[in-house]
């Protein structure tokens, strides 16, 4: 790749033959073809830089944005993994592009939570149940989640509502001591 186009290089090259000219004469000054050559060149400069910079910006939001969903990926993950250590059992609800969990004491007392929101869980898989949200049914819903009888292999896939080709799948299986046989 060429880093100077021809048709500047011809410029140059008459810029060049207008200078000796000037200088046979004994002209001082600077003539309009050499202000338009340096004109030209240093806008062409300006436009490569600017092509450059635009670029630059386009990745870094790219990048960006796979960043901040692995990151939420990855904070869903310590989510579930705190629930399933602390609670007699559980349940996993995706409804509108949210994750709620929906957890119940030993004692028998429920309360449920927005772990994740905003993105599309299609693909996700717990313990073999896919979840699909693009299916005919507004609430994909794990039950019966017992932390205490089994472990829970989850393989969490999110992807951007505003850009489906960013996704990120991360692969797990939540774990405690197993203390019930049944």
């Amino acid at each position: 790749m060429k880093l100077i186009p021809s048709y500047l290089i011809g410029l140059m090259q008459i810029l060049q033959k207008v200078r000796v000219a000037n200088m046979r004469l004994n002209q001082k000054g600077v003539t309009l073809v050499e202000l338009l050559a340096a004109l030209a060149l240093v806008s062409t400069i300006a436009v490569i830089a600017w092509t450059a910079l635009t670029i630059g910006f386009k990745h870094t939001a790219v990048e960006t944005g796979k960043t901040r969903l692995q990151q939420e990926a990855n904070f869903i993950i310590t989510k579930l993994a705190n629930e399933h250590r602390k609670n007699h059992s559980y349940s996993l609800i995706f409804e509108g592009n949210q994750l709620k969990i929906e957890k119940c004491s030993a004692a028998g007392a429920c309360t449920s939570e927005n772990v994740g929101s905003q993105y599309d869980y299609t693909g996700t898989v717990i313990n073999g149940t896919a979840v699909d949200s693009h299916d005919s049914t507004p609430i994909d819903q794990i039950n019966g989640l017992e932390p205490k009888k089994s472990n829970t292999t989850v393989v969490l896939k999110m992807a951007d509502l505003n850009n489906e080709k960013n996704t990120v799948t991360v692969k797990t299986t939540l774990t405690r001591i197993i203390t019930s046989s049944n």
